[in-house]
């Protein structure tokens, strides 16, 4: 039977991005026979999501603790469609309704935190900075995720460069090509960008594998940890600072690890000359 794990055991990783993945894994062992598909819950984490964003704009704890809750929510049924899609049958149109969802549900977030300062225009400025600065971040993380998983027999429904991929016999054919131009337009340039990256910082053009450790450091950058970090400080009642938070403490935690990137490489090449 088809696992509902991105790695296999033997190459897995602390990943401190997948917390409550283990009940979701289970619950999808059991939702795996059923009729619900893996759309059926994108479409369900989409709408958990923007809901999560509307009571996010409200100045209300009681709303803002509810955001918080279904942020968390939203979290864990991302990670059920993914299992889902491993028990029954991967989809790439599913892969990039998942990516776009996520994306618009980042968008309504980010846009709540600005109406939560005032929607002024340095506002909307400051949610857009945050926005972007959380969009590459988790991108980074991504990026690195699939070039583990690549390398070590692991899913590969993603790739590094998604302009490659192929859609499936079974995936539909006017809807995929569809969600897989929005995919580019809003991702494509940003895979660009960090494989450009990760080429300068190891000078290699193999990248080699990164370590355990440095994926279980990178995973903090993940979608799940930046929601996590989202819905405690909705749950505080600092819903407002949360821009600043991805525009600082986040964008300098990952400018270390790209650091420690370019340091293992460089440990890396060394050995391999030696």
């Amino acid at each position: 039977m088809p696992d509902a794990a991105k790695l296999p055991p033997l190459w897995a990783f602390r990943d401190v991005n997948a917390y409550g993945l283990r009940w979701v894994h289970r619950a999808a062992l059991h939702l795996a026979p059923t009729r619900l598909r893996p759309v059926h819950v994108t479409l369900l984490f989409l709408v958990t999501g923007l809901l999560s964003a509307k009571l996010a704009a409200q100045n209300r704890r009681r709303a803002e603790r509810t955001a918080a809750v279904l942020l968390i929510l939203k979290h864990l049924l991302d990670g059920l469609d993914g299992a889902l899609a491993r028990l029954q049958r991967p989809s790439r149109m599913g892969r990039y309704l998942d990516s776009v969802a996520d994306f618009m549900v980042s968008a309504a977030l980010f846009g709540a935190f600005a109406r939560r300062r005032g929607g002024r225009g340095r506002d909307w400025l400051g949610g857009g900075l945050g926005l972007l600065a959380h969009l590459l971040q988790v991108s980074v993380y991504n990026y690195y995720y699939v070039l583990y998983r690549h390398r070590r027999g692991g899913e590969a429904t993603s790739l590094l460069d998604e302009r490659k991929a192929r859609p499936y016999p079974w995936d539909p054919p006017g809807l995929t090509p569809l969600l897989h131009r929005v995919y580019l337009c809003l991702y494509g340039w940003q895979d660009r960008l960090i494989a450009c990256l990760d080429r300068v910082l190891t000078t290699a053009a193999i990248p080699p594998l990164p370590s355990r450790t440095f994926m279980t450091a990178l995973s903090s950058l993940g979608l799940g940890a930046q929601l996590a970090v989202m819905a405690t400080f909705m749950a505080l009642g600092q819903t407002a600072r949360l821009p600043f938070m991805f525009i600082g403490p986040y964008l300098a935690w990952t400018a270390l690890l790209l650091g420690w990137r370019r340091r293992e490489a460089r440990c890396h090449a060394l050995i391999q000359s030696g």
